[in-house]
């Protein structure tokens, strides 16, 4: 009776993960999205940036990028005064300074208090933007949509780091312009959106969003997470503009990268798990609940499907021992048993690689140099995502002062 529900449950989990893949791969290559307006005004944007204790040549480099938009910018420094003050200035630009570091969390509710316009650009001090960028996402705004998020990109360092970083940012790519297809997305990145300023200003000021609990701690619940969900609740749609992208540097190491996915896996379980319970996933709809269901509950599956298969191998082979008589006859019926289960097995091994194949074909699709290099260091970055998925669900209770990057 085990026996037959561990085989229920893989043949389930092949079938679900099959359509998970393919289901995105197909709405991923359907979706399209045309410019809604090209009568943006770039007077009513504010472009806000927190910066604490970036490296000045890439801090000089996202300003740079910044001023050419066209629009009022402002960065705060979080306890950072020089040259970023001096950079900032120079450019044309607004500089306040937080004498006490507060974190990105907090840096942000300063910048809000500056912030007059209609529209807020969210960026990171590590962010380059290409021309016209906050123009394009400015022009994706209608009555419908309460926030805009700018393609992510990965700086090509040369590293090991900027490939996986790369390869996982495309395939969110894949995911997200599915999810695209049928309404909102599930995180506009704080690397780099915008949204209407009214719809977030208050949400932002608010302890909910600095996430301190009643013993005065924070959690890690990333701002990203929460500022997409505020958009979601509030009945507004949370949309990506594709065409703008943008590029983020990637962390400097591998152990960086890893404490990064770390702390988004923590960030990640926690929203899941808010926006299952507070009506967030069920206002953005179906197709949104099913992927985010699924997105959060592959690296269980899957850490599932190992252990099942493994326990399956063991039957198999422990069926054929015990098929052969005292005579060392292999018996018809163990002969049935064993062949029925070993080339079903083989099925499902076939349909799961076609379902991953498709996706990775999807994802490869999204690369624009290098793809070799970028799918194999892939490989690697899954490898990491897996582990420290499973284990931010184990720790993901663990709060901690967690207000900057």
């Amino acid at each position: 009776m085990i026996y037959l529900l561990i085989y229920a449950v893989l043949i389930a989990s092949t079938v679900v993960s099959f359509i998970y893949y393919v289901v995105n791969s197909y709405w991923s290559i359907r979706y399209s999205k045309e410019i809604r307006n090209n009568n943006v005004d770039l007077s009513e944007v504010t472009i806000a940036i927190p910066v604490y204790n970036e490296d000045p040549e890439i801090f000089k480099e996202c300003i740079d990028s910044v001023k050419k938009q066209g629009c009022t910018f402002l960065v705060v420094g979080d306890s950072s005064l020089e040259p970023y003050k001096t950079i900032v200035e120079e450019r044309g630009g607004k500089f306040v300074f937080m004498k006490e570091h507060g974190g990105k969390k907090k840096a942000m509710q300063e910048e809000m208090k500056y912030v007059k316009t209609q529209f807020v650009v969210l960026m990171d001090s590590d962010t380059i933007l290409p021309d016209n960028a906050v123009a394009n996402m400015l022009s994706h705004f209608d009555d419908k949509v309460g926030g805009v998020g700018a393609n992510i990109g990965i700086k090509r360092t040369g590293s090991p780091v900027s490939y996986c970083s790369e390869f996982v940012e495309r395939s969110r790519e894949v995911v997200f312009r599915a999810m695209s297809a049928h309404g909102s997305v599930m995180n506009l990145d704080g690397a780099c959106s915008t949204y209407r300023t009214e719809l977030i200003r208050s949400f932002i000021m608010s302890n909910e969003f600095l996430g301190i609990n009643r013993k005065g701690k924070t959690n890690v619940l990333g701002e990203d997470w929460l500022l997409t969900g505020c958009v979601i609740k509030n009945g507004y749609l949370a949309v990506k503009d594709y065409d703008t992208r943008v590029e983020s540097y990637p962390p400097k190491d591998l152990g960086k990268f890893v404490k990064q996915n770390i702390r988004w896996s923590r960030s990640g379980w926690r929203r899941f798990g808010k926006e299952l319970t507070n009506g967030t996933a069920a206002k953005a709809g179906k197709f949104y609940t099913f992927e985010l269901v699924y997105t959060y509950m592959l690296p269980i599956i899957a850490l599932a499907f190992i252990l099942l298969r493994g326990y399956h191998f063991l039957e198999i082979n422990a069926s054929y021992l015990a098929s052969f008589n005292v005579l060392g006859i292999f018996t018809a019926r163990h002969f049935v048993h064993v062949g029925f289960f070993l080339y079903s097995r083989i099925g499902m091994e076939f349909v799961d690689l076609f379902g991953t194949g498709i996706f990775v074909m999807g994802i490869v699709d999204r690369i624009r140099t290098e793809r070799l290099k970028t799918l194999a260091y892939g490989a690697v970055a899954m490898a990491i995502i897996f582990a420290t998925t499973i284990y931010g669900l184990a720790t993901y209770w663990k709060t901690s002062n967690w207000l900057s990057r």
